[in-house]
C-alpha cells in the first residue's frame, strides 16, 4: 500500500493512470489495483471523477478537522 500513497504525499491529487504507469508487469498492475481499492474501501482515500469518461483522481481523504480549516 506504501506504493500507492507514497505517489500520492504532498500532492492534492493523483491520476489513477499516473499510478500504474511505473508498473513493470501485470503482476504489478493487479497488486497496484487491489492495494488502492483496500484503501478506499478503508477511507483512506478517495477517488474522484468530474465528468464522464474523465480522469480518475486519487485523494488523501481529509480529517474532518482539515475540512472545516480548509
Amino acid at each position: 500500500m506504501v506504493m500507492v500513497k507514497e505517489p500520492l504525499a504532498g500532492r492534492d491529487q493523483l491520476r489513477l493512470q499516473d499510478l500504474f504507469k511505473e508498473a513493470q508487469n501485470v503482476q504489478e498492475v493487479i497488486t497496484l489495483f487491489l492495494a488502492t481499492l483496500e484503501l478506499i474501501k478503508t477511507q483512506e482515500l478517495i477517488l474522484v471523477q468530474e465528468e464522464s469518461f474523465g480522469d480518475i483522481y486519487l485523494m488523501e481523504k481529509k480529517e474532518e478537522s482539515q475540512v472545516a480549516q480548509s
